[in-house]
C-alpha cells in the first residue's frame, strides 16, 4: 500500500487550538546505562509496544534525545518509549580514539544498546542523520522491527543537486560567532530550521547550552574539525548511505514504514522527501508519506500532536 498524504492547506489557515507546552524532562525516567563501556544517557517511560527514538546530528553538533522532549510525556501514554544520545552526543560518551569517529561506531553501539534492552519487537523512528542510523538498524535486526518511521533526512535521502548535503550547516557554521558557546548561538540552528520558533523554548536552550559546555562536547567537537582534514566520518557515512539506499531498492522494509516531512524544512527540502519515498515505496509492502505544512526539519516539535497523532495511527494494531 502507497499513500501520499500532503497536508498542505489550501483554504484560509486557522490556527489550532495545541496543548500548553511541557518542555521539561523529567529527571525520573532518565538513567545512565554503560554500552560496551561507553555510559550512555537513555530516556524510557510508560508501557505499551516499545518506540525507540533515534535523534539526529552527528560528533560535535547539539542534537540529542533532548530534541523529542515535547513529544515524550504524549508517547508514553501509549507506548514504552526508549531514547537515547548517540555516541559521542548529548550525554553520552565518545569514541576511544580519533579512528573511531566513524558511522560504524554510532551504529554499533544504537545496536549493543538495543540488544542488552531486550526489548523484543518495537517501532523505530529515526530522524535526520538518525534516520540512516534508524534505517541500518532495521536492516540489520528486521526480526525486531514492527513499523520504520523516518523523519526530515537530507542523509538518508537520493542525492538531488540541487540540494547539496551539508551546505546548509555549513552556511550556518560561518555565521557562528568565535568564542564559548551562549544561549544565542546554541538556538541559530533550531531556529533557522523551524518555520515557528515557538518550540525553540527558554528549557531547550538551556539544555542544549548545558550539552555545550560539556567537555565530551568540546572533544567532539575537535573531532568534527579534524575530519575536515583527515576525513574519518563522511567515508563511513556515505558508505552507510550507499549501503540503505541499495538494500531499499534491491527488496525494500520488510515491515511498514511511513516518511514524514516538514513542507518548509530548509536543510532537507521536501522533493527528497518525495523521493526518499517513491524508492521506499517502489518495494516496501505498505509505505506512507505525511507532509506537515508549516513546518520545518523539527517538524515534530513544531506540531507535536499531529506528530503524535501520526505515530500512534500509524503504529497500531501491527502484529
Amino acid at each position: 500500500m502507497m499513500v501520499r498524504s500532503l497536508g498542505i492547506a489550501t483554504a484560509p489557515i486557522v490556527t489550532p487550538t495545541i496543548r500548553p507546552m511541557n518542555d521539561r524532562l523529567d529527571p525520573a525516567q532518565l538513567r545512565t546505562v554503560d554500552v560496551d563501556g561507553i555510559p550512555t544517557r537513555l530516556y524510557e517511560a510508560g508501557e505499551g509496544e516499545p518506540l525507540v527514538l533515534i535523534h539526529g546530528g552527528y560528533f560535535g553538533s547539539l542534537y540529542s534525545l533532548d530534541c523529542w522532549s515535547l513529544n515524550l510525556d504524549a508517547l508514553a501514554t501509549s507506548f514504552r518509549v526508549v531514547a537515547f544520545d548517540r555516541l559521542g552526543q548529548g550525554h553520552t560518551g565518545n569514541p576511544g580514539a580519533p579512528g573511531e569517529y566513524t558511522f560504524d561506531r554510532v551504529l554499533g553501539h544504537a545496536l549493543a544498546l538495543l540488544d542488552g534492552l531486550e526489548l523484543g519487537r518495537f517501532h523505530l523512528v529515526g530522524h535526520s542523520i538518525g534516520a540512516l542510523v534508524a534505517a541500518e538498524v532495521a536492516l540489520a535486526r528486521p526480526q525486531a522491527i514492527r513499523t520504520l518511521v523516518v523523519v526530515d533526512t537530507n542523509t538518508l535521502a537520493p542525492d538531488d543537486a540541487r540540494f547539496p548535503r551539508g551546505a546548509f550547516y555549513r552556511e550556518l557554521e560561518s555565521r557562528i560567532p568565535p568564542g564559548p558557546p551562549t544561549r544565542e548561538s546554541v538556538r541559530m540552528e533550531p531556529d533557522e530550521q523551524s518555520f515557528s520558533k515557538d518550540h525553540v523554548t527558554d528549557d531547550f536552550v538551556a539544555r542544549l547550552l548545558e550539552i555545550a559546555l560539556t567537555p565530551s562536547f568540546v572533544e567532539a567537537t575537535a573531532a568534527r574539525e579534524r575530519d575536515r582534514s583527515d576525513p574519518v566520518w563522511v567515508p563511513t557515512l556515505e558508505a552507510a548511505r550507499a549501503h540503505a539506499l541499495s538494500a531499499i531498492d534491491a527488496g525494500g522494509f520488510a515491515f511498514p514504514a511511513l516518511v514524514v516531512w516538514g513542507a518548509n524544512d530548509v536543510s532537507a527540502p521536501l522533493p527528497l522527501g518525495q523521493a526518499l519515498f517513491d524508492r521506499v515505496a517502489a518495494a516496501t509492502g505498505e509505505a506512507e508519506l505525511h507532509v506537515l505544512a508549516r513546518a520545518g526539519h523539527y517538524c515534530f516539535r513544531e506540531h507535536p500532536e499531529a506528530f503524535e497523532r501520526l505515530l500512534a495511527g500509524f503504529c497500531a494494531g501491527r502484529p
